[in-house]
């Protein structure tokens, strides 16, 4: 019946929410059925004030959890354990073992607070327990050697606890950033397919078929990107390697293509938002010499190349097409393909040309790497 409140109450709040609650609940309960036991068993020798304080805590946090006082419900279980705690130090049964009991409250603390708040209430239970062994001692109860083991395994049962916590609240963490991280590349990508669209609707050179075709192979290039970046070990980082082997695979369906990858011999990491617009800039570098080097010669084959070294890259793409005379084609463009390169580059914040003589036509991509241009595509 109270689970089935419980559900009705925080049926609608988050997953961790309704966990935290169903725990809080099945606490409330085991520490009240336990009090009430310790109290009973031992009262002919007279109250236990610690076990009392303990179970009326325990109905406390349940009433407030079935008003929806989640909150209040956590932090009166919480504080009236501890009060519970020093009530017995001082007023309850001295030969009882308040050990175990405070070891159960820092995992109480662990578990419904923070690290910062159950480190104060560690130190604090630590004094309590240093008052009881003194008095002890002073009783001669107690020997040092016991005394110095109880701390010094108290002290460690802290720090492994709280590290503990702090290792999975850690990982909780990094799945929340993972996945607003997730959520920042679909909004990046939405925008990038938008300005596609915008691009294909300006464009007067090629017709309404040739429009959608160039822009669903954008679309396709766009997939390959975040293949080879969720086939990558990190998540925040890709191997442009892996990038270009996807293009160059892509290109070589497409138009049975003769290309040469030349890949970078140390690797080439870079952050996964930036490697977006240097694909996409590759993409249509490729697109551009299978076109025109193809026009020339059939055979004709078309040379990609990554160099990595001293946090600079370059990407040069040969072939044997006539080049590019007229500067003002690529530095003021009026293509889809060459707006998007422009448009790319300086994303990167790179430098972009184009050689071209009587053997071929030479594309160079230059840009550095730099964690600061991420911020360039929020």
């Amino acid at each position: 019946m109270f689970f089935e409140r419980i559900n009705r109450i925080y049926g609608r709040r988050d997953y961790l929410t309704r966990k935290k609650a169903y725990h809080l609940y099945i606490t409330d309960l085991v520490i009240f059925i336990v009090s009430i036991l310790a109290c009973l068993l031992y009262i002919r020798q007279g109250i236990r004030v610690g076990f009392l304080i303990f179970a009326v805590s325990a109905l406390i946090s349940i009433f407030f959890l079935m008003i929806n006082r989640l909150e209040a419900a956590i932090y009166s279980i919480l504080y009236l354990s501890l009060t519970a705690l020093t009530f017995g130090i001082f007023f309850g049964m001295q030969t009882g073992n308040v050990y175990f009991s405070m070891a159960t409250i820092i995992v109480l603390f662990l578990h419904f607070s923070n690290s910062k708040l159950t480190i104060a209430v560690s130190c604090y239970t630590g004094i309590l327990m240093a008052i009881r062994m003194y008095q002890y001692w002073g009783r001669g109860e107690l020997s040092s050697a016991f005394i110095f083991d109880t701390i010094l395994k108290f002290i460690l049962f802290c720090t492994l606890a709280i590290i503990t916590v702090r290792v999975l609240t850690s990982h909780k963490k990094e799945k929340e950033v993972f996945i607003r991280e997730i959520h920042h590349r679909v909004k990046n990508n939405l925008q990038i397919l938008s300005g596609f669209a915008n691009l294909h609707q300006n464009n007067e050179i090629q017709s309404s078929d040739q429009q959608i075709k160039s822009f669903n192979e954008r679309i396709l290039m766009l997939s390959k990107i975040h293949d080879a970046i969720y086939k990558s070990e990190t998540d925040y980082e890709v191997d442009l390697n892996k990038v270009l082997e996807e293009i160059v695979g892509l290109i070589r369906i497409q138009d049975g293509s003769s290309i040469e990858l030349i890949r970078s011999k140390n690797g080439a990491p870079l952050s996964i938002e930036i490697s977006v617009p240097f694909a996409m800039i590759v993409y249509e570098l490729l697109n551009n010499a299978v076109l025109h080097s193809g026009k020339k010669n059939k055979e004709s084959k078309i040379t990609v190349e990554l160099n990595f070294s001293k946090n600079r890259y370059m990407l040069i793409v040969l072939d044997a097409g006539p080049g590019i005379q007229n500067k003002s084609t690529w530095s003021q463009p009026k293509t889809t393909g060459f707006t998007l390169i422009s448009i790319m580059t300086q994303q990167l914040k790179g430098t972009f040309r184009f050689d071209s003589n009587e053997v071929g036509s030479k594309a160079v991509l230059e840009f550095s790497n730099q964690d600061l241009f991420a911020s360039l595509l929020q």
